[in-house]
C-alpha cells in the first residue's frame, strides 16, 4: 500500500502543503498537520475540531469519489494569514463532482463544510477534478 508521496510535506510556520495517496488511511495525516498548525497558533479546541470536520469532509470526498476504483492522489494546502484567517486548499484531479447513485457517503459533506467555513468555493479546473478552497475567520491576528 502506498500512502504518501515521496515529497509529502513541505513545512511552514504559516502553513503547510501535502501530496497523498487518495486513500482512507491519508486522511488523519491531514487531520493531524491541521490541529498541529492551528494549535500552535492558539487557537482553541472547539474552533480546531470545527475546521478539522470541514476539511475531512473534504478530503474524504477527494478519497470516495474523485477516482472511483482508480489509484490518484489529493493535495492539500493550509496558510495562515497575517489578518487571522485559515485558507485550507483540498484538489484532486479526477473526475470532478457529480451525484453518484452508488456514493458511499451520507451526501451531507459539502452541506457541513458550507456551515463552518466562512466562505467556501469549489471549482472544477481546466484539466480536471476539482478544488475546494475554505476560508476560515480565526477571529484573531494568527501567529
Amino acid at each position: 500500500m502506498r500512502r504518501v508521496s515521496p515529497d509529502t510535506m513541505a513545512p511552514s510556520s504559516s502553513g503547510f502543503e501535502l501530496e497523498l495517496a487518495a486513500e482512507a488511511d491519508n486522511v488523519p495525516l491531514v487531520r493531524h498537520a491541521l490541529r498541529g498548525l492551528l494549535e500552535a497558533s492558539g487557537i482553541s479546541d472547539e474552533r480546531i475540531a470545527d475546521i478539522a470536520l470541514a476539511v475531512t469532509e473534504a478530503c474524504a470526498n477527494a478519497v470516495l469519489h474523485a477516482y472511483a476504483d482508480d489509484a490518484g492522489q489529493f493535495e492539500v494546502g493550509a496558510a495562515l494569514s497575517a489578518e487571522g484567517a485559515l485558507v485550507v486548499t483540498v484538489r484532486d484531479h479526477g473526475t470532478g463532482m457529480a451525484p453518484r447513485v452508488d456514493s458511499p457517503g451520507l451526501g451531507v459533506g459539502l452541506p457541513v463544510m458550507a456551515a463552518i467555513a466562512d466562505a467556501l468555493e469549489i471549482d472544477r479546473p481546466g484539466d480536471a477534478g476539482t478544488l475546494v478552497r475554505m476560508t476560515f475567520d480565526l477571529g484573531a491576528r494568527a501567529s
